[in-house]
């Protein structure tokens, strides 16, 4: 029987709309909440965005994953003239996104070897299932959740975040420790780069809402409703006042 490490890798960082806890508010039926350019966030379109996010129009929401969801709308229409495959094919130094697959190994050895044979060619299925330990990955490619720029900005002293970032198209392949909360090694991960042609409908549809625009908005008139905050040119976030 194949071994299987006792601890699951721990990489998948969610936003929940529903665990955040600083400040509240309440929704009127006039303004818009948001627009870029000549193009609005209606108060109706605001609320289905918040529908589709499991939240009632007559819900008391946390301002955060308000902001996040405004945040959201606008690198959308920020991101509309992009292409955004080209984009992030170029890696996360250029768009701030990147997507990984990973196998789960005991030893550093064994890493090192996986490593090499991904190097050399060898399919990464094929690797993946004669070496990964992580019954709680994808059971074929090894995917994990895509990472936009505050998980890894977040997360930089990570190893396996810090060696994420790191890859693309010309360095697709890397290993890092993984550490326990002592900061002691009980596995390794080798990463691979999944390419834009290797996303999910998924994925590809939420890279509008993670990749760096700072560069496009730089020029952009960006407006948001004060009661809820500012957007921020150089995070692409909308963040409280004061």
């Amino acid at each position: 029987m194949r071994q299987v490490l006792r601890r699951s890798l721990t990489i998948l960082l969610p936003l929940s709309i529903a665990l955040v806890a600083s400040g509240c508010t309440t929704f009127s039926d006039n303004d818009a909440v948001a627009r870029v350019g000549d193009v609005e966030l209606t108060r109706d379109d605001f609320d289905e965005r918040l529908i589709e996010l499991g939240v009632g129009a007559a819900d008391v929401v946390p301002l955060e994953p308000v902001r996040d969801e405004i945040g959201t709308w606008i690198n959308e229409q920020l991101v509309a003239d992009i292409d955004l495959g080209a984009l992030y094919d170029q890696g996360a130094a250029a768009s701030g996104v990147v997507c990984l697959s990973a196998i789960v190994v005991e030893e550093e050895a064994t890493a090192d070897a996986a490593l090499l044979q991904l190097t050399d060619g060898a399919a990464f299925a094929d690797v993946f299932t004669e070496n990964n330990l992580d019954e709680s990955l994808e059971p074929t490619t090894g995917a994990i959740p895509c990472l936009g720029p505050q998980d890894i900005a977040d997360n930089a002293a990570t190893p396996f975040v810090a060696a994420g970032a790191a890859l693309g198209p010309d360095t697709p392949f890397a290993a890092a420790p993984l550490l326990d909360t002592a900061g002691g090694v009980f596995g390794w991960v080798v990463l691979s780069f999944r390419s834009f042609d290797e996303l999910d409908a998924t994925e590809v549809d939420g890279l509008a809402g993670l990749v760096d625009v700072s560069g496009a908005a730089g020029d952009a008139d960006v407006y948001v409703d004060p009661r809820y905050g500012t957007f921020d040119r150089d995070t692409g976030t909308v963040v409280g006042l004061g």
